[in-house]
Formats: structure tokens, sequence, C-alpha cells
């Protein structure tokens, strides 16, 4: 079977928007992942869309220049596409950071292979459960048919002056703050409790100068954190589905934003 120039074209611009997407994408970027994969599944889904997706009508026409500007379009499609789904998945991140700075585990860092950085306890017990709770809703199934609807709301073709008006700008600003406050709203609990027993604390080093605190307080609030972090571990699945809410209807409005 011969394949024209248009389809190998056509192919070229789909495999660099869904391979820019996996490497950037939570669950598909995950150092833990070898690039290999990625590529693989990448060329995979591009072949399996190459017939499904309206190409350009006149691509062969198009001159070096051309191809190069549509080549970088679709790099930004995917990248932002995947940026916007991990910049909530850091807010996961972020409240378990708050929450070991103030129980002292910030001390004990861990390597997250998700995100290639260094991360604390609950940071990285918070992200395996995020990235288990993804998983048993069928999240990554969503990532992928999210990337696969991109081309019919932003075609191989088609210009995006959301780039230029600022209108992709400060809808990803309003994706940091959802992130933040998002992340705040899951440290809270921890982070309130364990500052009134700071507070707390603090009274009795004061009151009681002959105790030793850099022995006793450690485990106190060790103890006042496990035991305060089982009750509210409901409420965490409860923002974990808000998260995961916000995060795909935010790929959807951006999509809108950029097929506008």
């Amino acid at each position: 079977m011969i394949i024209d120039i248009a389809s190998w074209w056509s192919f070229l611009l789909i495999f660099v928007r869904i391979t820019t997407f996996m490497v950037t994408a939570p669950i598909f970027s995950g150092r833990q992942i070898p690039n290999q994969y990625k590529v693989t599944l990448g060329i995979i889904l591009s072949l399996l869309s190459v017939g499904l997706v309206e190409g350009p009508a006149d691509i062969e026409a198009w001159s070096d220049w051309t191809l190069s500007v549509m080549i970088l379009k679709e790099f930004l499609v995917g990248l932002v596409l995947g940026m916007v789904a991990s910049i909530f998945f850091y807010a996961v991140q972020m409240a378990g950071s708050l929450m070991d700075l103030l129980i002292g585990f910030s001390m004990a860092t861990l390597y997250d292979p998700s995100f290639g950085t260094n991360t604390q306890l609950t940071g990285r017990f918070k992200n395996i459960v995020a990235f288990l709770v993804l998983f048993s809703i069928d999240g990554h199934h969503l990532l992928i048919r999210g990337i696969l609807t991109s081309f019919e709301w932003v075609a191989l073709d088609a210009a995006v002056p959301a780039w230029l008006d600022g209108r992709l700008s400060t809808f990803i600003l309003e994706c940091l703050t959802q992130m933040f406050m998002i992340g705040f709203m899951m440290a809270a609990p921890i982070v309130g409790t364990l500052f009134i027993v700071d507070v707390a604390l603090g009274i009795v080093s004061r009151t009681v100068p002959q105790m030793n605190m850099f022995t006793v307080f450690p485990p106190i609030k060790i103890l006042v954190h496990f035991s305060v972090y089982i009750f509210v571990l409901p409420s965490f699945f409860y923002l974990l589905k808000l998260l995961f809410e916000n995060m795909f209807d935010s790929m959807f409005s951006i999509l809108k934003l950029m097929g506008a």
C-alpha cells in the first residue's frame, strides 16, 4: 500500500501533538516510564488517528517555513494540554509539602519519579493515592481521549489566535489559582491543627523550661499528625474528586478556547 506525502505529513503533525502531550501530562510523563514506551505509544496513537483526523487539503503545497510553523503549533498545543493537566496534580504535592514543613518531615525527602523532583513523605504518599484514584476512575483513558478529541477542536491547519490576545495565559493563571486553592484546602486541617499544637507546646515550653522540647515535641506532633490524618483522609478523596473534575473541565475549556 502506497501512502501519499500528505498522509505522511499529517502523521508527523499528529505525532508531534500526541507525543508532546505524553511527556507533559500526568501518569504518562512519569520518569519511571521509559521514553521508548512514551514514543511508541505516541506512534501507535498517531497511526490509529491518521485515518480519522482530517488533514490539510493543500499540505503538499506548503513551504518549508509553513511546515515548521505548523509543527511548532502542534508542539505548543500538546504542551499546553499536558501542562494544564499537570498543574492540578501539583496541588497534591504542594499540600503534602506544607504539611511536612510543619510536622518536621521536610528534613527527610524522597525522590519522586513521577515529577522528577525531591518531595516529602506526605507529599509522596498523597501522589501515590492520587494516581491510584485516577487509575480507578479510568482517568488515563480520559486523558488519551482528551488529546484525541483535541483534533476536532484544533485542526491541523488551524491557527490559534488565543495565544496572541492573552486569553490563554489568563486561563492558565486561573488554573494556577484553582491549584493553590485546592492544595491549601487539602492541607488546611492538618496545618491548622499543627499550628494550634505549636502554640500549645510553645506555652508549655515557657511554663516548664526544664522540659527538653527537642526530645518531647517532635513525637507529640507526629502523633497528632497521624491521629488527625486518619479522620480527615475521607475529605482528601472528596478533594481529589473535585481536583479531577477541575482538571478535565479545564482541558475541555482550553480546547474550546484554542479552537474558537
